[in-house]
């Protein structure tokens, strides 16, 4: 995306620089035009006028490069041309007297432009101004009263440029600052997405790897006592694998278009419990599950997230207490489903070690990411429980 912009932007700049050689040659006509149109007819220029002419312009050709130089040497050559280069009659007509400073200011117009473009903020329209101010004290101071019009009309064209420059410089800077937003944006929601990934990846490894490694220590033991337990102990390792390399693909097939869809693993909810259970208690952990309440169709994201959370805290009670049995509670209410597992005893002479608490920290980002809230940590008997309490609703969504 931010190379797609870039190379918008790059192709935009060699569109633009291409164009100014031609507006360059159409200003400096433009400039000799104003410069003839001095009376109501015709008074072409001299040659002192079309040096003025010649040398305010040609700066100009650099004013993208070095804006404040340009300005400067632009405005003092107008400073120079109000100075010595205009002669007024004594008794001189309005026409004469309006466009006695012609083609002053448009050098300085349009330096002042550029200058107030591309430097925001005071450092661009500040000298500006300056230039303004310089041309009007010194044809006020030269000329008096005689061209007091025409000295303010060349300050307030000077003005009118800087204004424009300085609302385009505005607006580039509003414009750049939404793409810069909008990406940002953008950068945030793959953030966000790949998190999202990692935990479902998470997730799904722990609890298929922790009970192959559980169901694997059981078949080892039952090879020498009971190969038919071993064997059947075998088969729900290989099932387990099997199930796990279809969440894997499922959860990897999201980070691409496929259109195979309909071949993934569907996302796991809550009516596929059972089956999870089941796969604990092949594992030989004994886990019982309390309904009250009476269940209702959850949204996909709260139903999701109550599916991990069980299985994530039943996983860790089997890494952690193996052998220790696990209760699990789903309490239906009007608004919320309190989800309560409970490992009555901790510390069994199996016990692991408190581990990353990396599991803990992926249940309470889904449960916040579904709208609601968990909390986890020791019990008084020595055990330890999750308590999480899951909307009943989308969170943009009114209860019913």
């Amino acid at each position: 995306m931010g190379e797609a912009v870039t190379a918008g932007g790059q192709a935009r700049e060699r569109t633009f620089s291409g164009a100014w050689p031609a507006f360059d040659v159409l200003y400096l006509l433009g400039m000799f035009v104003t410069a003839t149109v001095r009376e109501s007819g015709r008074d072409y220029p001299g040659p002192e006028l079309t040096a003025f002419v010649i040398v305010s312009w040609l700066p100009l050709l650099l004013r993208r490069r070095h804006p404040r130089a340009v300005l400067a040497v632009v405005a003092v050559v107008e400073v120079l041309h109000i100075a010595i280069g205009v002669s007024v009659p004594p008794d001189p007509t309005a026409n004469v007297a309006m466009g006695a400073f012609q083609p002053v200011p448009l050098a300085t117009m349009a330096a002042a432009f550029t200058l107030a473009v591309r430097v925001p903020g005071r450092r661009g329209w500040a000298p500006a101004v300056v230039s303004a101010v310089a041309l009007l004290a010194v044809g006020v101071t030269v000329h008096g009263r005689v061209l007091l019009a025409t000295s303010f009309v060349a300050f307030d064209l000077v003005l009118m440029a800087v204004g424009a420059g300085v609302l385009l410089s505005n607006r580039r800077e509003r414009l750049a600052r939404d793409e810069h937003d909008r990406l940002a944006q953008i950068r945030g929601e793959v953030i966000a997405e790949r998190i999202r990934i990692a935990q479902d990846l998470h997730d799904v490894l722990a609890h298929h790897l922790t009970l192959v490694n559980a169901q694997a220590g059981v078949a080892d033991y039952l090879l020498r006592t009971d190969p038919a337990a071993a064997s059947d102990a075998l088969q729900d390792i290989a099932g387990n694998t099997r199930q796990a390399l279809d969440e894997l693909r499922a959860t990897v097939g999201m980070l691409r278009d496929s259109s195979d869809g309909d071949a993934l693993r569907p996302t796991p909810g809550t009516d596929q419990l059972s089956e999870l259970l089941d796969g604990f208690r092949s594992a030989g952990t004994a886990v019982s599950l309390l309904t009250t309440g009476e269940p209702v169709k959850l949204p996909a994201g709260q139903d999701l997230a109550v599916y991990r959370i069980i299985q994530e805290a039943v996983t860790n009670a089997t890494k952690h207490a193996p052998g220790a049995p696990v209760d699990i509670g789903l309490h239906w209410q009007r608004r919320n489903l309190a989800l309560i597992i409970t490992n009555p005893v901790g510390h069994t002479p199996g016990f692991q070690g408190p581990g990353t608490r990396h599991g803990l920290i992926g249940m309470r980002e889904r449960a916040v990411t579904a709208g609601g809230s968990l909390s986890a940590g020791p019990t008084p008997s020595g055990g330890f429980d999750v308590r999480a309490a899951i909307p009943l609703h989308t969170p943009q969504e009114p209860p019913a």
